[in-house]
């Protein structure tokens, strides 16, 4: 009885160590998994610092031409997202439509994977109590690794081909944002 006792524990012990390595590498990326569903197994483990943003800048969207590089540093293989967050008290009125156009370039080491085009809101989240002002406005989203096989070593310029002039009202209160995407 007591060997019989002492075999579950050993075997139970093995297969919780062998699930939580699994489970570790699938977090951290080494075994390969769609993005769609490494997606929803962060949104199911929700680490604490999922959704923290790997760049924030004040950038400015509404000078035509301005460009910014951002190295891109992530910690989870997953989908992202680009956008701008109002940090200030008063948020982005609900109302507001985004007519600008940002062109996006995705590098590896120097060279150019793809450009994309972000001239829209994609997505919006209200404030917290109050459905008339928006806190953040999404543009675009993207994965990482991008085209399946880059992670490392990762940039995005981002350049203002049309300036929105209705976000210069908003000053220093608007700042981008490149995070993990919240939307599943």
């Amino acid at each position: 009885m007591k060997k019989n006792m002492i075999y579950m524990i050993v075997i139970i012990s093995l297969l919780v160590f062998i699930l939580s390595i699994l489970s570790l590498k699938v977090i951290k990326g080494f075994i390969p998994l769609p993005i769609g569903v490494r997606h929803v197994f962060n949104r199911i483990i929700a680490p604490k610092d999922l959704y923290y943003p790997i760049v924030t800048d004040n950038f400015l969207f509404h000078e035509k031409g301005f460009t910014n590089t951002y190295l891109l540093h992530p910690k989870y293989l997953d989908l992202y997202e680009l956008g701008f967050s109002s940090t200030g008290g008063e948020g982005i009125s609900s109302k507001y439509k985004f007519k600008g156009k940002i062109q996006l370039e995705f590098f590896w080491k120097d060279k150019l994977l793809f450009k994309k085009i972000a001239s829209a809101i994609d997505t919006a989240w209200y404030a917290e109590g109050d459905m008339t002002k928006y806190k953040a406005v999404s543009l675009m989203s993207f994965e990482i690794p991008l085209q399946r096989k880059y992670k490392n070593d990762v940039s995005i310029k981002l350049t203002v081909l049309e300036p929105d002039q209705e976000l210069k009202k908003y000053g220093d209160s608007i700042k981008l944002y490149i995070a993990v995407s919240a939307t599943p």
